[in-house]
């Protein structure tokens, strides 16, 4: 399985890293190594965030790819009340003359 697959609330462990060595001091460069096992905190648009202990991590969607997982054990999102992704638009305040909508 990829990163990219994994849903929140799951815990990850790294299993191996499937690109070159340039991807792959990129990564190690970010504190993430093969065997450390990570939660999927959210997963909002093309950003993955991990926590490993009281560290967080924010990992884009192309990195993901080529990162193997192996899947650890399945828990609740922690953002269950308000699901990643189905943010509604933010409120734009209209600029107009006298304050007044035309």
């Amino acid at each position: 399985m990829l990163l990219s697959e994994a849903r929140c609330g799951e815990k990850i462990k790294i299993k191996e890293f499937l690109e070159e060595e340039s991807i792959l001091k990129k990564i190690e460069g970010m504190g993430i190594r093969k065997g450390m096992v990570f939660e999927v905190i959210q997963r909002c648009g093309r950003v993955f965030l991990l926590r490993n202990g009281e560290n967080r991590i924010a990992v884009s969607t192309d990195i993901a790819k080529k990162i193997e997982v192996e899947l650890v054990s399945k828990g609740e999102p922690p953002c269950k009340e308000q699901p990643c992704g189905n943010k509604k638009h933010r409120h734009r305040w209209r600029w107009c003359l006298f304050g007044k909508e035309e």
